[in-house]
């Protein structure tokens, strides 16, 4: 699946089950590896720190869960995540926003 980044921003998240999830605001990427990890439900509010953590535990989707990507993002909610590696990237995790 290929699209473009900027072409996901605000598209409409469904699951396989046809639930509406949200709307897509923000992701966190890996520049160096060029790999998404999480879709936000919600725009980051880079003022308060406790709020970005909450979007990120409560109000996000792991990436692996995305089954495909056109005019909408179809998420498989069943789909367990996969483990998170032992070491951080060592790229930079990236905020990408329009």
């Amino acid at each position: 699946m290929t699209i473009e980044l900027s072409r996901m921003f605000g598209m409409d998240i469904y699951t396989t089950d046809a639930e509406y999830v949200g709307k897509a605001y923000d992701f966190i990427i890996d520049l160096e590896e060029g790999r998404i990890y999480k879709i936000t439900l919600e725009p980051f509010r880079l003022t308060n720190k406790q709020d970005i953590v909450q979007i990120l535990k409560k109000k996000s989707i792991n990436y692996d869960k995305v089954v495909a990507v056109k005019d909408i993002i179809l998420i498989n909610k069943n789909k367990p995540s996969q483990p998170k590696p032992v070491q951080r990237p060592r790229g930079i995790l990236g905020l990408a926003r329009r």
